[in-house]
């Protein structure tokens, strides 16, 4: 990771002098930083740079672009590694938002993220909200000829969660 950081960081100062800021090449330099900082399991680091990649792509691209949701996507992932859940859902909740303005409701993206969503209520324990969120992603890949093996539940299928959490039941 040190040879990979320290060319992204060489990257980032090259691109900041000849573009500038606030340009969108330079919010790429510091995702890949961030994206090296997370993998390194350094994340206050990773953070800083993720929150410093979404400030530069709102400004440069807008608020409903795809970069910033996949920025918004990372940042909701270490907020989560963290067990800062509140803080998670609300990133992965405006990911969700910008795909559904940008590929519609019945978009593939939208049923990961809702999948993913549900995954995440299910960690919180929440079994009525992740069986909404998975319903709708299944409604969805159902509907788009998709395979419905690819959703993932965290290792249960939507019987088997009917199984453990008996209120699930109408959703499997």
């Amino acid at each position: 990771y040190d040879v990979a950081l320290r060319s992204f960081m060489q990257s980032l100062r090259i691109r900041q002098q000849l573009l500038g800021e606030g340009h969108c090449d330079v919010a790429i330099a510091m995702y890949n930083i961030a994206t090296a900082y997370y993998e390194s399991g350094d994340e206050d680091e990773a953070m800083k740079f993720y929150r410093e990649t979404l400030r530069v792509e709102k400004a440069a691209l807008g608020d409903h672009h795809k970069d910033v949701a996949l920025t918004l996507k990372h940042i909701g992932q270490v907020h989560q590694q963290r067990g800062e859940l509140v803080e998670a859902l609300d990133c992965f909740q405006q990911e969700l938002d910008i795909e559904r303005r940008i590929h519609g409701s019945n978009s593939i993206r939208v049923a990961k993220i809702m999948n993913r969503i549900g995954n995440f209520y299910l960690q919180r324990g929440e079994s009525s909200k992740a069986m909404e969120q998975f319903s709708e992603a299944l409604r969805i890949y159902k509907g788009s000829d998709q395979n419905v093996a690819d959703l993932e539940i965290s290792g249960f299928t939507l019987y088997g969660m009917s199984l453990i959490h008996p209120e699930c039941a109408g959703a499997a």
